[in-house]
């Protein structure tokens, strides 16, 4: 026959097994719930990705942009003051390129920003504006570190020059702005002497 000390250990076992049953279905289910709402947020972030993504694309890709692209990569100075005098004040009877230059510098400066604080991928920013960053960049640079020293405030687009460092990454090789100027201006004389 079975004893009352006997019952009492089965109850006991039986119930410590529930409760290391119960616990591992807890676990799981918290595992599993974690698990969901760690894929939620991953997807909400590729979704917050894809649609500055598509904000960055959307300016990049207008005909204002781009007109202020190009006043931007064609520039030749070789110190600060000569941009100011060919550039900002002209006597050529042409406005100012200033405006321009700032929307491409801003513009870059906060791509850079989203990419620094992962808020979009460098790749995706790399595939969109790669030539785009580095001629940019090139164009602007001895601008950008000659306004710095003179204004004491090194944190003038600096962003735009982190942008310019990863994407450089990437295409270490890429021929710089200097010599596509270079070799631009060699077609234009080419191009001039046909008859």
């Amino acid at each position: 026959m079975i004893d009352l000390q006997t019952i009492s250990l089965v109850v006991q076992t039986i119930g410590v097994a529930s409760a290391a049953i119960a616990a591992v279905i807890g676990v799981r289910s918290y595992v599993n719930s974690n698990k969901r709402a760690q894929d939620t947020r991953e997807r909400e972030l590729e979704t917050r990705q894809a649609q500055l993504f598509v904000q960055l694309f959307s300016h990049y890709n207008t005909r204002e942009f781009l007109e202020d692209y190009l006043e931007v990569i064609s520039t030749e100075y070789s110190s600060l003051e000569e941009w100011y005098k060919k550039y900002f004040f002209r006597d050529d009877g042409k406005r100012s390129i200033f405006p321009s230059w700032i929307r491409v510098g801003r513009y870059f400066d906060g791509a850079g920003i989203l990419v620094k604080k992962k808020l979009i991928d460098v790749d995706l920013a790399d595939e969109l504006l790669r030539e785009l960053v580095i001629q940019s960049w090139e164009a602007m640079k001895l601008w950008v570190v000659e306004n710095r020293k003179g204004t004491k405030n090194e944190a003038i687009w600096r962003n735009f020059e982190y942008l310019y460092d990863e994407v450089k990454k990437t295409q270490p090789d890429m021929i710089p702005r200097d010599e596509l100027i270079r070799v631009g201006h060699s077609f234009t004389e080419e191009f001039k002497k046909r008859p």
